[in-house]
């Protein structure tokens, strides 16, 4: 079953609302075609634009389960876009993302040199429902519900406040890892546990860091 309509060429089409790499939002259409994920939309005020996103330069797709609607996310060096489905939930969103892991997966990838994955860091706040933070703090002296090498992580960590926990993930590919693992069942079940302690969870997308260059600092947004 398709949940999009097709175009003359053959190539299916979605209707969606996609997010740029500076999170401007576009309403418009989605189709694979050519090795590539060509986004055409227009923002609030703006003029009709259209994206073409290589697979051989895409370091990362997945569903993205953050969204309050049916998402799929495409990482580049460029920055993450964004693809919300308009029409057809997460049927559609899984149709587009085996779409775009085909072609993927039919395209040489493009060397990224010789030295190793750089890391990046993906967090997550939540509020802690009153009176939960006691059990809060029992259910992490477990540990995660998951194995960090295994699952692509160098480090995970968490803060906890009076009101609010912070959930941090380190390692290659954070974001397409995070996304990935939210989607398995042995996740899901954790999650539904959790949604008794925790509520509200949100993605924090952009975060800036600061490290030492002599007597003074340098500020990164990244």
């Amino acid at each position: 079953m398709s949940f999009g309509t097709s175009t003359q060429d053959g190539a299916v089409e979605y209707a969606v609302a996609w997010s740029d790499a500076e999170h401007r939002r576009h309403l418009g259409r989605a189709r694979v075609e050519d090795h590539a994920l060509v986004l055409e939309g227009t923002p609030p005020g703006g003029v009709r634009q259209t994206v073409r996103i290589p697979a051989a330069d895409m370091t990362a797709v997945g569903l993205n389960r953050w969204r309050p609607s049916p998402a799929v996310a495409v990482e580049s060096p460029d920055g993450e876009v964004v693809v919300e489905l308009v029409l057809g939930g997460w049927g559609a969103a899984h149709q587009l993302e085996n779409a775009i892991a085909s072609v993927r997966a039919d395209t040489p990838m493009q060397p990224n040199g010789d030295g190793p994955p750089s890391s990046e860091q993906i967090t997550i706040v939540a509020e802690i429902r009153p009176g939960k933070r006691a059990e809060l703090e029992r259910v992490l002296a477990a540990g995660p519900p998951f194995d960090l090498a295994l699952e692509g992580f160098d480090h995970h960590e968490v803060f906890v406040g009076d009101h609010e926990a912070v959930f941090v993930f380190s390692g290659p590919g954070a974001a397409a890892e995070l996304r990935r693992l939210a989607a398995t069942p042995e996740l899901f079940r954790h999650a539904i546990n959790m949604a008794d302690i925790l509520a509200a969870p949100r993605l924090l997308e952009r975060r800036f860091r600061w490290q030492s260059r002599g007597a003074g600092s340098h500020a990164c947004a990244s």
